[in-house]
């Protein structure tokens, strides 16, 4: 495209020094003819590679709001599962479902919701809080 070319299909003049870096961006944008990028230059009376990278952003905005809201919503379930797995550590003396909790939400979590649920607490327990109060 020449600068006479983007000048006709824009309706707009530009300076040489300005069209060098119109042209940058025309090069810069795949599969874009130059019917299509003046068009878009037209409509947006911008660079529409600048336009098209503010739509992915948008787009990208929202799916990564969309995923932390997932991520949200599963850390909320696994802090759920780890307080089931606490109690059931409690009523049947098992460790293995203690251990299960810990991975899942911390050794600090799990003694503090003991505390608060006043589950017994094991010696590894006691072991730990004076470790961390000392």
């Amino acid at each position: 495209m020449t600068q006479n070319e983007f000048q006709d299909l824009t309706g707009r003049k530009v300076t040489e020094e300005e069209y060098q870096g119109i042209e940058k961006m025309y090069y810069a944008v795949p599969n874009m003819d130059k019917h299509e990028f003046c068009k878009r230059w037209r409509q947006t009376g911008n660079n529409p590679l600048t336009v098209e990278l503010a739509k992915q952003a948008t787009i990208a905005t929202g799916m990564l709001e969309e995923r932390n809201n997932e991520l949200e919503d599963c850390h909320s379930k696994m802090e759920e599962l780890a307080w089931f797995l606490i109690g059931k550590a409690a009523a049947y003396d098992d460790t293995d479902f203690y251990k299960e909790a810990i991975r899942i939400v911390g050794y600090k979590a799990a003694v503090l919701h003991k505390i608060k649920m006043g589950y017994p607490l094991w010696k590894e327990d006691r072991d730990y809080i004076k470790n961390n109060l000392a």
